[in-house]
């Protein structure tokens, strides 16, 4: 078959016996868009989790993502897959890619957000259920408590992060490191569950750089307008290092703060033409991070991907590698109103 061919179709008819599964790059030689046959696709939906190879599960789910991100398979459908198929993951990678798919991806940006909540609870019980079945030693753990983490949304969950704070470990473990602390302090400050003098607690006792960048985040996490105005202020006003406008804008916009930055939205993309029209070095480096980790991912609505966000990408001011950056993230959007829009719509079905 040729090297530079757009579509190759494998003929299954060519294998006697004709097998279960017919899983097209296997071992994952080269970068393509697999499509299966339904009777592939039906037995991958029942045996993912059972295929032996850990390269082969890690080439699956590539193609599963592939199938939610083209509107074939539903996001409902990727959440059902993973609460199916993860109880017998044995590699933490697969785990942690499939838990943080359908966390930052699938519930922020892919599901309609009247349906986000209920999406989070899911991966917080997958979550839980995770830990309630891996042992001590088990590296999955800290995958599982991560997850939740990061999805952690309803009373018992905030109930039970403080709890983990207080004893310095998750139950059975691990225990708590300043990295997963300062996880857990973001996830309660996006809730409203903690405070700018808890944040400050914790920043006091954390002098390392990471720790800094950590309680910046926290800070612009806040979900109060000043708060929000102050970060606001300081990505945009030209003081802070690349890493802490980084840690900034990462904190600044939350999914579950949509109410709260509202009104943001519409002035990011004005705010980004002017920080690149700031000319080369500085200017452009700024705008480059804002781009990157300032986007307002969550915000899939036509008004984010109306004139504002054309205006911008077709302005004299964005060029180079950042109008690709800036074109990028507007397509990745594109792609997420889509899918929202067949998720409402019931979507295809797929076994």
């Amino acid at each position: 078959m040729p090297a530079d061919a757009g579509t190759v179709v494998l003929p299954s008819a060519a294998v006697r016996p004709e097998p279960a599964l017919l899983l097209p790059n296997d071992g994952d030689f080269g970068y393509c868009k697999v499509r299966l046959d339904a009777a592939s696709q039906a037995a991958l939906a029942s045996s993912l989790g059972r295929l032996a190879d850990p390269l082969s599960r890690a080439v699956a789910w590539n193609i599963v993502r592939d199938l939610v991100r083209d509107g074939e398979l539903t996001p409902r459908q990727y959440l059902d897959l993973a609460a199916r198929h993860l109880p017998a993951e044995t590699d933490s990678s697969i785990a942690g890619h499939v838990i943080a798919y359908a966390r930052w991806t699938v519930a922020d940006r892919y599901l309609p957000p009247g349906r986000r909540g209920g999406a989070l609870a899911d991966i917080t019980s997958l979550c839980g259920d995770l830990l309630g079945r891996l042992g001590d030693a088990d590296g999955m753990r800290l995958v599982a408590a991560r997850g939740l983490i990061d999805s952690a949304s309803g009373p018992d969950d905030i109930a039970a992060l403080w709890s983990w704070l207080a004893a310095g470990r998750v139950p059975g473990g691990p225990d708590l490191d300043s990295r997963l602390r300062w996880q857990i302090l973001l996830r309660l400050t996006v809730l409203g569950a903690a405070s700018r003098d808890e944040i400050e607690h914790d920043a006091s006792r954390d002098a390392t750089a990471a720790g800094r960048l950590s309680a910046a985040r926290c800070r612009a996490a806040l979900p109060v307008q000043a708060a929000k105005q102050a970060a606001w202020t300081a990505m945009l006003g030209g003081t802070l290092s690349g890493y802490e406008l980084a840690a900034t804008a990462q904190g600044f916009w939350q999914a579950d703060q949509a109410g709260v930055l509202a009104g943001y939205v519409p002035r990011y993309f004005t705010a980004l033409a002017e920080v690149a029209a700031g000319g080369p070095g500085v200017g452009a480096e700024v705008a480059r991070v804002l781009c990157q980790h300032g986007f307002p991912q969550h915000a899939v609505a036509l008004a984010t991907l109306g004139a504002a966000g054309e205006r911008c990408l077709e302005s004299g001011g964005v060029t180079g590698s950042l109008r690709r950056l800036l074109a990028d993230q507007l397509e990745d959007l594109r792609r997420s109103l889509t899918v929202q829009g067949r998720a409402r719509a019931g979507g295809p079905h797929c076994a």
